[in-house]
């Protein structure tokens, strides 16, 4: 049996994110790509602004999920070592 994980969306404008998409896009008005200033809904309707270094405003709900995967991993290695 695996585990099943619905990726989140994020709203920019018309069109429907994934995180790595939206990553992509952060990292894009941090290079000075895209402008900043872009606004993003996750999909609990919580609206945040990407800045002009590439960062949210503010959390939105859904990037912290394969950061906190990550992290119960490290800690159970570190149990087991």
């Amino acid at each position: 049996m695996i585990t099943r994980i619905k990726p989140p969306k994020f709203r920019v404008g018309k069109f429907s994110l994934n995180e790595y998409e939206l990553r992509t896009l952060m990292l894009e008005v941090a290079k000075g790509e895209k402008l900043h200033g872009i606004k993003v809904k996750d999909q609990t309707g919580r609206c945040v602004t990407i800045l002009e270094d590439g960062t949210l405003s503010s959390n939105v709900f859904g990037t912290d999920i394969n950061s906190l995967l990550t992290l119960e991993i490290i800690r159970i290695r570190r149990r087991k070592c």
